[in-house]
Parts: structure tokens; C-alpha cells; sequence
């Protein structure tokens, strides 16, 4: 979900898990350091090489440092990601705090830490989005495992008739879009920047839908929970 990520942050696909030892002053075992989560969210939340990158990550990084915390990051499938920050298996997660797993079992930041936009694309002549309801009785292309803050959820429901073209990557769903598969893809705007590689594309059109605040999410679970966040809250203003 998180510089503007998410619920969504939120679902997003994972090639694989992918455990990195961050942070400073890491002595012992790495298992006792505090464990970000993350989903595969480029150019946000992604894995390099082995390596956990993106601009929330790096963020992350620079907050961890200056409150003094070791930490180590794994990516995870959206869902096993969610379940994991509510039954402890991580501690903390950058995005959308409106996640249903959430509830009741996490601790949230005050104010938001960035924010993500979330925009309709279209070619040429696309209808107009500027709320869900927009969206219904048309194809639309979304990526497989967002949630887009709740709009994935609400074009789940039969009711609202939406014909659902899956994508796996941003780069396919733009290549749908551009074939005609569907009017409209549901797409952020960093991501949309990045598959089109500082190509002009002059028939697509964006649309502004929504705006994401991304949280930090710390599970109750996790050691000393209130004073984890509470020094994750300082490290973040400190490093602004």
C-alpha cells in the first residue's frame, strides 16, 4: 500500500520471500531485530537483487537509524503480509491502516508518513472515474492483489458489475490498456511513471481518484509495541 503506498497497500504479488538485515547497531541474532514487512510495490516497496529497496524502504531505513532500531525486511504476499503483522510474524508495515486484519490488533502512527495517489487511466476518448460507482458496468484492468483502498473490494461485489481484466505487473496492465482489453486501469502514479520508462504517451489519460496516506502499522504482538511505534514516530520526524 506507501512517497507519496497503501491498501492497500495492498495486495500486490510476490516473486518470493526475501529476508535483508538493515538497520544499525545489530548485534546477536537477527531474529531478535524488529521485522518490516513488505509487498512487492515498486517503486515503493521492492526487492533489488536480494535486497529491499524503494522509496518507503528507504525512508524506513533513515527513520530505524535515527531512533536507534535494527531491523531486518522481508517481502510477502499482500495476504500472508496482513495475517503475519496481526499475529506477530511481523512487527511493522508502511501503508493503509484500514486493512480488516488490522483491526484490533495493531497500533498506528498518528499522521500519515507520505502519500500515494491513485489514478484512472484511460485512451483517448475513456469515461470519466471520479468516484466507484463510475466503474459500474465496465472492464476494468487492476493488478492482481491490490486492493486500492477499498476500491478493489467494492468491484468484487457483483452488484456493482464490474467485469475485472487481472494484471500481474504494471507493465501488463498497460500494455492491456493500450490493446484495448479494457476502457479503464486502475494504476498509481509512481508505478504508471516507471512501465512507461520516460516514454511520451499522449492518448493516455489520467484521472485522479484518490489519495492514500501511508501509516506506519505495528503489530500489538510486537516487543514493547507502544514504545516501538512511539520511537518509529520519532525516528520518522527526526529524519525528515
Amino acid at each position: 500500500m506507501i512517497g507519496t503506498v497503501l491498501r492497500g497497500a495492498r495486495r500486490a504479488l510476490a516473486a518470493g520471500v526475501f529476508g535483508v538485515a538493515f538497520g544499525f547497531g545489530i548485534s546477536g541474532a537477527a531474529a531478535q531485530a524488529v521485522k518490516l514487512g513488505y509487498v512487492e510495490f515498486p517503486p515503493y516497496t521492492q526487492t533489488d537483487g536480494g535486497t529491499a529497496k524503494g522509496s518507503l524502504v528507504e525512508a524506513f531505513d533513515r527513520a530505524a537509524k535515527a531512533a536507534g532500531i535494527a531491523y531486518t525486511a522481508e517481502s510477502a504476499p499482500a495476504r500472508r503480509l496482513f495475517s503475519g503483522i496481526a499475529d506477530g510474524e511481523f512487527h511493522v508495515f508502511l501503508g493503509i491502516k484500514s486493512v480488516k486484519e488490522f483491526e484490533g490488533t495493531t497500533l498506528v502512527s498518528a499522521a500519515p508518513i507520505a502519500r500515494i495517489e491513485l489514478n484512472a487511466y484511460g485512451v483517448g476518448d475513456a469515461p470519466a472515474v471520479k468516484a466507484k460507482e463510475d466503474l459500474s458496468g465496465k472492464a476494468v484492468i487492476a493488478l492482481n492483489g491490490y486492493s486500492y483502498g477499498g476500491w478493489r473490494a467494492w468491484m468484487d461485489d457483483p452488484a456493482n458489475k464490474v467485469q475485472i481484466v487481472e494484471a500481474r505487473t504494471a507493465d501488463q496492465a498497460l500494455q492491456l490498456l493500450q490493446a484495448g482489453r479494457a476502457p479503464v486501469l486502475l494504476q498509481y502514479s509512481l508505478p504508471m511513471q516507471q512501465a512507461l520508462g520516460g516514454k511520451a504517451a499522449p492518448e493516455l489519460k489520467a484521472t485522479p481518484v484518490q489519495g492514500l496516506d501511508v501509516y506506519v502499522v505495528v503489530s500489538k504482538k510486537a516487543p514493547d509495541a507502544e514504545a516501538l511505534l512511539a520511537k518509529l514516530e520519532s525516528g520518522f520526524k527526526a529524519s525528515q
